[in-house]
């Protein structure tokens, strides 16, 4: 029989945190990051998975307006690093790097120094809802499903 014993919930690259406990931070973990936020700001996210390694380290929130001008703050990045998805943009501080820690640091830096090109706020912030589907009632038939196509053929004939 396994010994199944319960995951610990450990933050990766605990360091980061460390240097920014003077704020009032939030911290939840979802889909393998550690998600940080500061009020209804989400400002970074920290990752750390063994099995896929590729993506870790500190990845700082950041909107189109600001990604070239935060880029230059570190730069031995490449442009691998910096990730794009409309008015959304990532900085990857990826942990294999040479200059890792000293870029965390210096990302904590400028966290603590209210640095606004880090972090973007919140959908609730921005009042925007996130989507939510409702699904038919069971005794509702969809067009889907196998009770309509039963109904429907029962009506066809």
């Amino acid at each position: 029989m396994k010994n199944i014993a319960p995951k610990t919930s450990r933050v990766p690259f605990p360091f980061v945190l460390e240097e920014l406990t003077s704020l009032r931070l939030t911290v939840k973990k979802v889909f393998g990051f550690t998600y940080v936020y500061l009020d209804e700001r989400l400002l970074f996210s920290l990752r750390e998975d063994i099995k896929r390694s590729g993506t870790n380290g500190m990845w700082l929130f950041t909107s189109k307006e600001h990604v070239d001008s935060l880029v230059k703050e570190f730069p031995e990045l490449s442009r691998r690093q910096v990730w794009r998805s409309g008015k959304n943009c990532w900085v990857v501080l990826a942990s294999r790097l040479e200059y890792f820690e000293e870029y965390a640091f210096k990302a904590c830096g400028l966290i603590l120094n209210g640095d606004r090109r880090i972090g973007r706020l919140t959908r609730r912030a921005t009042g925007v809802q996130s989507t939510t589907f409702r699904l038919p009632l069971r005794d509702t038939p969809t067009r889907f499903s196998r009770a309509s196509r039963l109904a429907s053929s029962s009506r066809a004939s």
